[in-house]
């Protein structure tokens, strides 16, 4: 039974829902948080480990490392270890248990590595060693290491400008991982710097209706992805065009343009009409996103100072049906109710064939006698 919990307890197979930051934002009572639990089944796992160590299997090495997978599962490496000792001194040459301790290990040791390397700004090291941790639990038994792993590779991928890289490796992240904040975070700025601007917005709501105070530049986030979603389509990305993260400073542009200065420069790419074309266009966005005030504008438009508060909002569901027997004129409207439905022109965008319920022709037919009198049909 532990076994098979500890097999279902995978996130892979939960889907990802966010809890909202206000309680009012629940419809109802029954309604369920809207991040999905995936941790119960791994509890239970402890649970079901804890009875038969206390009842019958003091001394089961086979129980100790069941019950070190459900405590590396939730994230409790630390315990995890000193079960894995136990199991040891029971039966030291217990196979799985120090293949499972050496995994732990290694992947710690080659995240602590990949982190200095990542510090130092040696990106492609940092990757490397992101990489080898990875291959060494590809099972990923270490899941929250794992999540971690990928969410710093991703970040290395972004530093560098591989945007659709980094954006995979934080999917993967997330899939390990679903209720992660700093994973839905960075997800939102890699959709909005591959493009996805509607999707980065959603993003970033979800990231703010699940912790409000999660960052201080959560806000300028959801105004820059208000404002990119709003521009015309075919507008020209500097940020793209130099590979440059949307946060970057000025100098990490500074850095990145006598970089691609070095790539791109007519006289080491082939002197043709297009390197020359590619140079110019390095120049302009170089000069372009130095300029503050440009820059800001270019970023959050019309959004600069508007706030984006989307966790204070009330959220309502419309009803699938209305209940026609409370029509009349003191009758209680639906919320999306306004008087443009009165007019008769919009019947067949709103309703189609079946036109609109008893309540609303009635309203029409009142609106029609206070109109033209009362023998208006």
């Amino acid at each position: 039974l532990a076994a098979a919990l500890l097999q279902r307890s995978d996130a892979i197979d939960n889907q990802r829902k966010i809890r909202p930051a206000l309680a009012r934002n629940r419809r109802t009572e029954d309604d369920p948080d809207e991040i999905q639990e995936i941790t119960p089944l791994a509890e239970e796992a402890l649970a079901v480990t804890a009875q038969l160590l206390a009842d019958c299997c003091p001394d089961e090495a086979d129980v100790r490392l069941l019950r070190s997978r459900a405590l590396i599962r939730l994230g409790r490496n630390e315990d995890a270890e000193r079960e894995m000792q136990r199991g040891l001194l029971q039966e030291p040459e217990h196979a799985q248990i120090q293949e499972l301790r050496e995994t732990v290990t290694a992947l710690d040791d080659l995240k602590t590595r990949g982190n200095a390397a990542y510090k130092e700004g040696d990106l492609s090291e940092a990757i490397r060693l992101y990489s080898l941790a990875l291959e060494r639990d590809p099972a990923h038994v270490d899941t929250r290491t794992c999540a971690t792993l990928y969410y710093n590779r991703s970040a290395a991928y972004r530093r560098r400008g591989e945007f659709e890289e980094a954006l995979h490796d934080v999917n993967l992240s997330l899939a390990l991982h679903p209720k992660w904040c700093k994973a839905l975070y960075r997800r939102g700025m890699l959709l909005l710097e591959c493009g996805r601007y509607a999707e980065a917005l959603t993003e970033f709501k979800v990231v703010q209706r699940a912790d409000p105070t999660f960052d201080d530049d959560l806000e300028d986030w959801l105004r820059r992805a208000h404002n990119w979603l709003a521009k015309a389509q075919g507008e020209v990305n500097y940020y793209r065009f130099m590979r440059l993260p949307m946060d970057s400073s000025k100098d990490e542009i500074r850095k990145q343009y006598h970089r691609l200065c070095l790539m791109w420069h007519p006289d080491k790419s082939g002197g043709t009409e297009e390197s020359r074309e590619r140079f110019e266009e390095l120049q302009r966005a170089y000069k372009f996103l130095m300029d503050d005030e440009r820059r800001a504008r270019y970023d959050f438009g019309m959004w600069r100072e508007k706030l984006v508060r989307h966790h204070v909002k009330r959220r309502e569901k419309v009803k699938d049906t209305w209940d026609d027997s409370n029509a009349g004129d003191d009758m209680q409207l639906p919320h999306w109710y306004d008087d443009s439905l009165l007019d008769e022109k919009v019947e067949s965008i709103y309703w189609g064939n079946e036109g609109p319920p008893e309540w609303l022709q009635e309203k029409r037919r009142q609106h029609r006698r206070r109109m033209y009198g009362a023998d208006a049909a």
